[in-house]
């Protein structure tokens, strides 16, 4: 077949963690670990995007550099680079490589074009303001020719692409399914399932989301392993803990009310005490949230799911040049229960040159307002009335969840948009994003010790707003030899930590105890890949592709984990591509036997197309 086979075995450091966590179905990569084919380099030159705007919110761009001031940690630094970015309709050039970073710079390169990712928050979008409406003439309208866009709802991602065409037609079919989708997932997370069940996307509903994403001639999208929460560990303690008093305080306000249960002892709740409601829990649980316990733990869980793809988002738009844009719309906000959580995204955005937009479609009645929504009285079993209900959701635990998204969107440059017209909100981003300062300075600071460095930038001009990166992780940054490794050791680390199969690069996978070869058992993996996602490129008369071909394994218990990288290079003749167009790509490798039921998830990734499949299959 003319198929050359490039294997490596990669001793990782932290490859038995990586193996653990996916195995106890934890979605998380240690950091400690080395992507392969990678240099260590001090990239110290800083970008800062800066817009300044009037106080009528309309673009500044007449100032000159010695305007500005730049601060590190409170210690004023050096401008080394500015210069004045404004953006024109220009020719739409490639969509997908030429975003991505091939090498290290020590320059900053002035950007032509905007880049915007759209991710599309949990709940109803086109309510009461036609959010979704107005997002597709945004797109269809007002992006620029050269302006780059991707489209992220629930588990999937389209490419990037300057066809807005394309972008809008997925914008559409979102608008027709995702009621459907919504009422599912309501269905699904409520009650104690919301606080004990799976977080992830039902696989009742996957059909419905791959619709929006796969109609026929469709742009390329893929199916996104959700991103790991910086601060998960207290996030989901905290959420817990407030579930577990509003259980309390709902379950001991019901026996009170019912003399029979009362006179029968008290229910015992899962998860909690069956001890009565003291007074501190009444005092905490107003301090938790306005809502039912029912509201609370549906909210909490698609906060929770927006949060985990907000870190997706950040970390899909990481690779790209230059400033991006993150713009995501959300029904009613995010409910995060400390200002450390907002910290903790922000801090991820600017380390990764990343602008968080936040569009609220959701609306509120502006007539009644908090007031009248604190003054009802506190029912944790439900409001009387739909408009009790709407009003309490407007109350303190509103206004949370509308703070969060002004804070994300303050502390990395972006635009926050709360209670107001999409249509207004969108046009406004369009005509702030049309030019912008580009600063740059070199660190004085040269201890390179993973700290989180904070960045003010201030202007000696009166009566005008500052948006700009707020910071960064001050570490050596890891850069590799070509974008192309360190993005493929991204995507299948990712893929291997996900429970779920990924099904974007379909193939079928064999396992099997082989005892022919000498020394200790080993395990034979066949594969057969799809080869009509695989793209192929013709040079001198053989048709040329490339797959990265992973093997996580472990045994029956998740013990002795391992992993096995290997690269496929094909170069294959006409007749042998033809065949491998209708049967599929064969490739076997092996792998140590660990025993009986021994666990592997094989990944197969293509770089050309940045898709990935992944399986999960025991050895018989």
């Amino acid at each position: 077949m003319h198929i050359m086979t490039r294997a490596s075995r990669l001793i990782l450091p932290g490859t038995a963690i990586l193996f653990f966590l996916f195995f106890l179905s934890i979605s998380s990569v240690s950091s400690q670990e080395t992507p392969p084919g990678t240099i260590r380099v001090r990239v110290t030159l800083i970008p800062v995007d800066v817009r300044v705007t009037d106080l009528k919110g309309k673009p500044r761009l007449d100032l000159k550099k010695e305007d500005f001031s730049i601060f590190e940690n409170g210690v004023r630094q050096d401008l080394r680079h500015f210069s004045v970015e404004t953006f024109k309709a220009t020719a739409a050039g490639s969509a997908d490589k030429a975003l991505l970073r091939k090498v290290p710079r020590l320059e900053l390169i002035p950007q032509t074009a905007r880049t915007f990712l759209i991710l599309l928050g949990r709940g109803r979008l086109n309510r009461p303001f036609k959010g979704v409406d107005a997002l597709t003439q945004f797109v269809r309208n007002d992006l620029l020719p050269q302006d780059r866009v991707a489209v992220f709802a629930y588990n999937r991602a389209t490419d990037f692409t300057t066809d807005h065409e394309q972008i809008a037609q997925v914008l559409e079919r979102y608008k027709t399914i995702h009621e459907k989708i919504e009422s599912q997932l309501e269905l699904r997370f409520r009650g104690l399932v919301a606080v004990y069940g799976s977080k992830e996307i039902p696989k009742s509903s996957q059909p419905d989301i791959d619709t929006i994403f796969g109609a026929p001639g469709s742009i390329g999208s893929r199916q996104v392993p959700p991103g790991h929460i910086t601060d998960s560990g207290q996030l989901v303690r905290d959420l817990n803990q407030a579930s577990e008093t509003l259980q309390r305080v709902e379950a001991d306000a019901a026996m009170r009310a019912d003399s029979s249960i009362a006179s029968a002892g008290q229910a015992v709740i899962p998860g909690i005490s069956s001890t009565s409601a003291s007074s501190f829990d009444l005092l905490q649980a107003g301090e938790f949230t306005d809502l039912p316990f029912e509201d609370y733990v549906s909210t909490a869980a698609t906060t929770l799911q927006d949060l985990r793809n907000i870190y997706t988002a950040i970390e899909y738009l990481r690779y790209i040049e230059g400033e991006k844009h993150l713009m995501f719309f959300t029904e009613n906000g995010l409910f995060l229960p400390r200002l450390e959580n907002d910290k903790s995204i922000a801090a991820m955005a600017n380390d990764a040159r990343v602008a968080i937009d936040t569009i609220q479609t959701g609306g509120v009645d502006q007539a009644f307002g908090f007031s009248y929504a604190s003054a009802l009285p506190r029912k944790f079993v439900g409001a009387e009335t739909p408009e009790e209900q709407q009003l309490i959701r407007a109350g303190a635990s509103g206004a949370f969840a509308m703070s969060t998204l002004r804070n994300i969107s303050q502390m990395t440059g972006g635009l926050a948009s709360v209670r107001e017209k999409t249509q207004i909100a969108l046009a406004r981003l369009n005509d702030v994003t049309r030019g912008q300062y580009l600063l740059g300075y070199y660190p004085m600071d040269n201890t390179w010790n993973g700290h989180y460095r904070r960045i003010t930038v201030k202007v000696n001009r009166p009566d005008v707003n500052l948006s700009f990166r707020h910071g960064y992780y001050a570490h050596d940054t890891l850069e590799p030899y070509d974008q192309e490794a360190f993005l493929s050791y991204s995507r299948i680390t990712a893929a291997a930590g996900y429970t779920e199969d990924i099904k974007d690069l379909p193939f079928q996978v064999e396992s099997k105890e082989d005892r022919t070869a000498p020394g200790i058992p080993q395990v034979m993996i066949s594969l057969k890949i799809d080869a009509s996602q695989v793209p192929f490129q013709t040079v001198n008369g053989l048709h040329q592709g490339k797959l990265s071909i992973t093997v996580f394994y472990g045994d029956s218990k998740g013990k002795n984990p391992g992993d096995q990288w290997e690269t496929l290079d094909m170069n294959l003749r006409e007749g042998t591509y033809q065949r491998v167009m209708k049967e599929g790509i064969p490739f076997s490798m092996r792998v140590p036997f660990l025993g009986p039921n021994q666990a592997l998830r094989v990944v197969v990734y293509n770089y050309d197309n940045d898709r990935v499949g992944s399986l999960m299959t025991r050895v018989k």
